[in-house]
């Protein structure tokens, strides 16, 4: 059975109570698939802009992967339940890979285009596998365990907290809608 929180954690790192990590994790998301897509495009065109393209594609990545992983260190050592949980050591240690492979592939792309396909695909490829994973993981941190979930959630809409947080069945609490 998961386990039970009364309330989320809070956030350590937050803007008008809007944790940052989550905010910032999407950028390098989004450039990691776009970046796929853009190795995808040379290997059917064979049109060197699309190698141009993957390669500030990743290095988008690289610089806004560094400032949520930041992001997320800081939660990691500020949040004692994020401390205590092996899914958010799994997290950021698969996030680490990710940044050490698109690191990776953004020097293959820079120095050797000639070898982007095969290399660069298969690493763009792994990259996306790896940003499902540890964005799952991310998911399991805050859905499942409340991290960087405000403290104070439904208090001020007078909601009851009376069923576990990840309960389907809320017809038990007639409060909550």
């Amino acid at each position: 059975m998961a386990a039970h929180y009364p309330s989320g954690t809070g956030s350590i790192v937050a803007i008008a109570g809007h944790p940052l990590h989550p905010m910032a994790v999407s950028l390098p998301i989004g450039a990691l698939i776009l970046a796929l897509g853009a190795d995808i495009g040379f290997w059917i065109t064979q049109n060197p802009f699309w190698v141009y393209a993957a390669t500030w594609l990743l290095l988008a990545a690289l610089v806004t992967g560094a400032i949520a992983a930041l992001l997320g260190v800081i939660e990691l050592i500020g949040l004692g339940r994020a401390r205590t949980l092996k899914v958010g050591l799994a997290h950021g240690a698969g996030n680490v890979l990710l940044l050490m492979l698109s690191l990776w592939n953004y020097s293959l792309h820079l120095d050797t285009p000639e070898q982007v396909i095969p290399y660069g695909l298969i690493i763009s490829i792994v990259g996306v596998v790896l940003v499902v994973a540890t964005g799952w993981l991310g998911g399991e941190l805050s859905y499942r365990h409340g991290i960087g979930v405000s403290r104070q959630i439904g208090v001020s809409e007078g909601y009851d907290h009376g069923y576990p947080p990840n309960s389907r069945d809320r017809s038990a609490n007639p409060k909550v809608r």
